[in-house]
């Protein structure tokens, strides 16, 4: 390699990584973070590094000898890379600990530092019955609030006190707690936070402080419209998988948890063989492994349910979400279901978000934004943790362009599936995912970071080797085939928050008479609320439909839920089952319980002038149901009687036996 090319590449990386806003997975990455939600950063992510495929060990000749290949030939750069991590491969150590933890060491003296990080396989969607309560994000707050021999405050003190740095973060899938100091101290970052994830206190009188620290988190969160629109679309695609929830939590179910609540799950989801143990950096990794040994040697496994999440159904409808408030421009997401990270297709699917939406020459920038200046900014990405992935694109805009914007989107990506792409913009997205590598791994942190990640979700911590192949390999004919398969319109969600207007319009008339529309808002509790107006005669009809039914029965308990639906119009904390009775029936009403396989709730018919009174009574069977002892009895008999006719009527027996035939093993069969 000649002086000049050595000049030539130096100068050439510079304008590479000056000013680098890119990440692998182009685009704006879906961030799941230590503030507790959604995180949309242009380009990519800083601390849940799902994106971070590729190892590198970052020295100065790498750097050059990366750049030069840049000018000899288009495979030179990748064959460097895997050089690389080729290099890493050759000194990292992995120890799976008698407790089950995994330890991952890797030396690199190329300076005086040392990044030890302890990631927990426990996230926002593991927390079970305290699902959308933000849990794990609590503990991440308060599990340096103290140990049984370090108290409030001295967790940070010593770390800062070395010179160096703590931090933690939580995702939908992890919590992260990481350290980076002076090598000459790594035996107290060491020791420090081993302390920390295996003897937290949770101290009562901290608990709530921290308290009222999350729920300004959570009012924060709740007034950035970034984060909106980000939780808007996750609670909208994803209608069964935790995904759904914020990280941070629901106000109303976060005030609920207590510090026993913490302490429970802490103690459930923090064992060893839920861990993995990573340090890079300024040391020896015998001595390394000789200390994690002995810091963890006290810490025995327990007994643990295995995390069992919910398969998201396939959608089969496109979906629509929309928030209104006093926010000065538009900001919309639309969204694909996609495919998990190992997934065949996710190469393509994160290459063909770097070819739509990350750079001014990206599809998306020039014809959207630079031809039609449709949009402020507007960028593609591709988030794929283990369970599912997504494919959005995500746009700022003036509110008056939000439809010619959303139609410009759509008539753009409905083109990608027979779209003609260059194979000069397929080697531009890889060289931005590499380069984006190359600038994110160079510190002890992003090392670390890289080798814990592969791991997690691998058991690889050398998971990039591969995965960059798998990116090199590549076709146009990939991007039209995952294009045509993922990005449908019955795929897709739109989540909008935009300014309110100053006066909403008339609703459209056709000729003939009122057009009938329906609407859907969202109450400030998270309920959904469809409308439908008709004046044609002075009746109101309410259906309140609960999540249950047969589908969350057992053989145990088959009947419980048409039993409960029976029991709501029984009586309320504060009314009789006659009065109830009497209300509805004097005014001419028609209030009824209902049950079926999927759900279960009240619904109910009266004058359009009594709405609100009847309502009110609704909510009220609905939230303060009385369910007295008698009336259980009362309607247990009843109810078995009704079987007993029932199974007197053939097509009834036949109907049962259909379903023990179609459905085995199925509640539905029940």
């Amino acid at each position: 390699m000649t002086a000049e090319k050595i000049l030539r590449a130096a100068t050439i990386l510079k304008r590479h990584l000056s000013g680098l806003s890119c990440r692998l997975r182009a685009g704006k990455q879906r961030l799941m973070s230590d503030q507790g939600g959604t995180r949309s950063i242009p380009g990519g992510k800083e601390l849940p590094t799902l994106n971070r495929k590729v190892a590198f060990v970052v020295l100065a000749a790498a750097w050059i000898a990366a750049g030069a290949g840049i000018l000899e030939g288009k495979d030179t750069a990748v064959e460097q890379a895997l050089a690389c991590i080729d290099r890493a491969a050759a000194s990292l150590r992995r120890r799976v600990l008698d407790n089950g933890a995994v330890l991952l060491i890797l030396e690199d003296h190329s300076a005086p530092v040392v990044s030890i990080q302890i990631w927990v396989k426990t996230g926002s969607i593991h927390e079970g019955e305290h699902l959308g309560s933000g849990l794990s994000h609590a503990i991440e707050h308060m599990i340096f609030k103290g140990t049984e021999k370090r108290g409030v405050g001295q967790i940070t003190r010593e770390i800062n006190d070395t010179g160096g740095d703590i931090n933690a973060y939580t995702s939908f899938d992890r919590t992260v707690f990481h350290a980076d100091l002076p090598s000459r101290h790594w035996r107290v970052g060491l020791d420090v936070l081993s302390d920390a994830v295996q003897h937290a206190t949770f101290p009562e009188e901290e608990w709530k402080k921290e308290k009222d620290v999350i729920l300004r988190e959570i009012a924060m969160c709740n007034d950035d419209p970034g984060r909106l629109v980000d939780y808007l679309l996750m609670e909208t695609a994803f209608s069964v998988h935790p995904f759904r929830f914020p990280i941070i939590g629901h106000k109303e179910i976060f005030e609920r948890l207590t510090s026993d609540d913490i302490l429970d799950f802490a103690r459930r989801n923090y064992t060893p063989d839920n861990m993995t143990v990573t340090i890079v950096g300024d040391i020896d990794a015998d001595e390394g492994e000789s200390a994690v040994r002995d810091s963890f040697k006290n810490f025995i496994r327990r007994s643990r349910a295995p995390a069992v999440l919910p398969e998201e159904p396939r959608q089969i409808a496109p979906r629509r979400r929309r928030r209104e408030g006093a926010f000065n421009v538009c900001r919309i997401e639309l969204a694909y279901h996609t495919v998990p990270l190992t997934h065949p297709d996710a190469p393509a699917l994160d290459v063909l978000a770097a070819v739509a939406g990350e750079g001014r020459s990206s599809r998306l920038v020039r014809r959207i934004k630079e031809e039609k200046r449709l949009v402020h900014s507007i960028n593609a990405w591709h988030y794929t943790p283990l369970e599912t992935g997504l494919f959005g694109v995500s746009m700022l805009l003036d509110p008056e362009k939000e439809a010619a914007a959303v139609a410009a989107l759509e008539k753009e990506i409905a083109s990608w599936s027979r779209a003609r792409f260059e194979e000069s913009e397929l080697e531009k997205a890889r060289r931005m995912m590499l380069t984006s590598e190359l600038a994110d791994l160079q510190t002890m942190r992003g090392m670390a970071a890289m080798l814990a990640e592969g791991e997690f979700y691998a058991c690889d911590p050398l998971f990039g080797r591969s995965y960059l192949k798998r990116v090199q390999a590549v076709t146009p004919a990939d991007l039209r085939d995952v294009a045509r398969r993922y990005l449908t319109v019955e795929n897709s969600t739109i989540a909008v928050v935009a300014p309110r207007p100053e006066s909403e319009p008339a609703v459209p008339k056709k000729e003939g008479g009122p057009a009938l529309r329906v609407e859907r808002f969202v109450l400030r509790n998270g309920i959904p609320l469809i409308v439908r107006e008709d004046h044609r005669l002075p009746f109101a009809y309410a259906v309140f439909a609960l999540t249950g039914g047969v589908l969350y029965e057992t053989e145990d308990n088959n009947g419980v839920t048409k039993l409960l639906s029976e029991l709501l119009l029984k009586g309320t904390r504060t009314r009789s089952r006659d009065e109830v009775a009497e209300e509805i029936e004097a005014a001419g009403a028609y209030m009824a319980p209902f049950c079926g396989f999927n759900s279960f709730g009240i619904q109910l018919r009266c004058l359009s002038s009594d709405l609100d009174r009847f309502l009110n009574l609704a909510v009220e069977c609905l939230v303060e149901p009385a369910i007295a002892p008698a009336e259980i009895d009362k309607e247990r008999e009843a109810q078995r009687a009704a079987i007993e006719a029932e199974r007197e009527r053939p097509m009834y027996l036949a109907q049962e036996q259909l379903r023990f035939e179609l459905f085995p093993g199925h509640p539905y069969r029940l």
